[in-house]
């Protein structure tokens, strides 16, 4: 490489460490994204897969740090890759290294940062979390990457099993399953979701993970509102317990407005976030309608049909837009019984997928009280 590009690139470095801590320091630059916590569980927004200029990402691994405090996260991962570094040239290969440089800026920020190195065959790759020394697995097959994983209790993912390619039970993961050397899978990678694979979280008992796979900068505004992000209901709000819930299968994806995890987590997130204003309600005169106040404190969008009610109420379908309120028409017919009822409307929440096909449902407790028209 020429020297003009080597000072090109060091410069460039530089520019994007000075600029990376200029976001800790302005509050009002930070997007707070809030979510509910679940009961016994704090909820952590997390992205376990990131890159930087040690492999072949174009940023300085605290220009991560500083997008990950702007995006309103609690917890990333630098995950430079064993055996594809590009840049060595310019940065030496010391995967070590990233997680050095970040820690300080993490520290500052509040940033849970966790060690972690991508390690690859092909087509086909793995993060491994919670690794003791990313240099260690520079040379080794796939296999056995994952099997000194193992015996660093790390946390191992198979990423993006759809890239370039359609999802498969690939010999070499089959392999890697049979040896228990696999804990997790990204259901979602960037913008890229895998319908194929959905199925293999439940049936082998693998935690679902969402992850940017960032290699460029991160854009401050991502498509769908929000950077892919995997949601950890942790004990504690930090590495430990971070290990601790990913092993435990306490996690959600959440990507592109849409929400993938277990009934108890999604159901949880729906009841901290959604409140009915108006849960007892007075239905009176020839029209009998009135407006159903839902308010959401979360950053997420709930999109719902109504799945079943009483035939004599009406209730429109909608959407409930992160951090406001939502209006929904709800209407007797002229066959409505008089007097007050104890109701439930069950919604289908149909961008909260409990598992391949199926959405969560939730069910509104309602008093609606008919009054017989005037004569």
């Amino acid at each position: 490489m020429h020297q003009t590009r080597r000072i090109a690139l060091l410069i460039s470095c530089a520019i994007l460490c000075l600029a990376a801590f200029a976001p800790v320091a302005t509050a009002q630059q930070r997007n707070p994204l809030p979510v509910p916590n679940i009961p016994g569980y704090q909820t952590l927004k997390c992205d376990f897969h990131t890159h930087t200029v040690f492999s072949d990402g174009e940023v300085w691994p605290t220009t991560r740090v500083a997008e990950a405090w702007r995006d309103g996260l609690d917890a990333i991962s630098i995950t430079d890759h064993a055996g594809y570094n590009p840049n060595k040239e310019d940065v030496a290969l010391k995967l070590h290294r990233p997680y050095e440089i970040a820690s300080p800026a993490a520290a500052q920020a509040g940033i849970i940062l966790i060690p972690g190195v991508e390690v690859m065959e092909g087509l086909i790759h793995a993060n491994l979390l919670f690794v003791n020394d990313p240099n260690q697995f520079l040379g080794l097959s796939f296999l056995d990457a994952l099997r000194k994983a193992r015996a660093q209790n790390a946390f191992v993912v198979w990423n993006h099993p759809g890239w370039r390619q359609t999802p498969q039970w690939f010999p070499i993961i089959a392999q890697a399953y049979d040896e228990k050397l696999i804990q997790g899978m990204e259901l979602v990678n960037g913008s890229d979701f895998y319908p194929e694979a959905y199925p293999w979280i439940a049936e082998k008992s693998w935690t679902i993970l969402c992850n940017s796979d960032v290699h460029s900068p991160m854009p401050a505004v991502y498509r769908g509102g929000t950077r892919p992000i995997t949601l950890v209901f942790a004990r504690t709000a930090d590495a430990a317990g971070i290990r601790e819930a990913l092993f435990a299968r306490r996690t959600a994806a959440w990507a592109n407005g849409e929400v993938w995890g277990t009934e108890e987590h999604l159901r949880a997130l729906w009841q901290g976030a959604v409140k009915v204003e108006n849960s007892t309600i007075s239905l009176a005169g020839s029209r009998r309608s009135t407006v159903l106040r839902l308010t959401n404190s979360s950053a997420f969008r709930f999109r719902y049909r109504v799945r079943n009610k009483p035939e004599w109420l009406t209730l429109r379908e909608g959407q409930v837009d992160p951090l406001g309120a939502f209006g929904a028409q709800l209407s007797a017919s002229r066959q409505a019984p008089a007097g007050r009822h104890n109701v439930e409307i069950e919604l289908e929440v149909t961008n909260f997928h409990v598992a391949p096909g199926r959405n969560l449902q939730v069910r509104l407790p309602l008093v609606v009280e008919v009054k017989p028209e005037a004569n």
